[in-house]
Formats: structure tokens, C-alpha cells, sequence
């Protein structure tokens, strides 16, 4: 950016350009996705195939609809995979008495509160498929 004495606009207009292609841009794509490779990572997801390339996506303006991403496919496979955590994360937190009013127990002791960093402790393998 000071190279060029551009903002950080500019420099994601060019990012997202299929056009841009010199050393300093291809290096910023090279980090996105290695970036987006270690969060699928660490979430377990080593299966997913990303897709990284120029997509258009429908959500923005017709004009500017191009953009340096994951596929449309692996997009919503993200979303899916989210949506079921998300899903089984809310799950566990009704198990766990945090979405509605604790109750004191007859003998009027305090029940122990749940430690909420217990609750966000998530094994992939426990991860539930999800049908559309």
C-alpha cells in the first residue's frame, strides 16, 4: 500500500481484480488462502476443497459481483457445517440450563453454574450431518 500510495480499498479492488496480477497481490491471494486452509483445519474440515479462484457471488451489487474466493460449493458447504455447530452448540447450552430462568432446588442450596468454556469444547467427531 505504501509502495503504490494506495488505501486499503484500492488494494482489495485490486485483490478482487481478475486482472491484478503482479508479485505483491499474488502473494496477498497466496496467504488468503492459506489463511482459509488453516481455519477449515482447525475446525477438522482437511476434506473440504476450498475452490479459491474468481467467483461471482450473487449477494453483492451487479457491477461488482466478482470476487478472489472460496466456491460457491464450498461456501455453502461452510455454511452448513456452521449452521449445524451453531446448531449443537445452542443444544448444549439448553442442556446446560442457560437459556432459561435456573431454578433453585427444593432443598434451597444454589445450583452450580455450568462453566461456559465447557460448553465450547467441540469434538468433530460428534459433528451431526445435516440433510438440505
Amino acid at each position: 500500500m505504501v509502495d503504490e500510495q494506495i488505501g486499503l480499498t484500492k488494494l482489495y479492488n485490486h485483490f478482487h481484480s481478475d486482472t491484478k496480477s503482479d508479485l505483491c497481490i499474488e502473494s496477498l491471494r497466496a496467504l488468503q488462502r492459506e489463511m482459509d486452509a488453516a481455519v477449515a483445519y482447525a475446525y477438522g474440515w482437511d476434506d473440504l476443497d476450498l475452490g479459491h479462484g474468481f467467483h461471482e457471488v450473487s449477494y453483492l451489487p451487479e457491477n461488482d459481483r466478482v470476487r478472489f474466493t472460496i466456491s460457491e460449493s464450498a461456501r455453502t458447504e461452510v455454511l452448513r457445517r456452521l449452521s449445524a455447530l451453531n446448531r449443537q452448540q445452542y443444544e448444549r447450552e439448553l442442556e446446560a440450563g442457560l437459556h432459561k430462568a435456573a431454578k433453585k432446588p427444593a432443598s434451597g442450596k444454589k445450583r452450580a453454574k455450568p462453566r461456559a468454556g465447557d460448553l465450547f469444547i467441540v469434538d468433530p467427531a460428534e459433528m451431526e450431518t445435516v440433510d438440505d
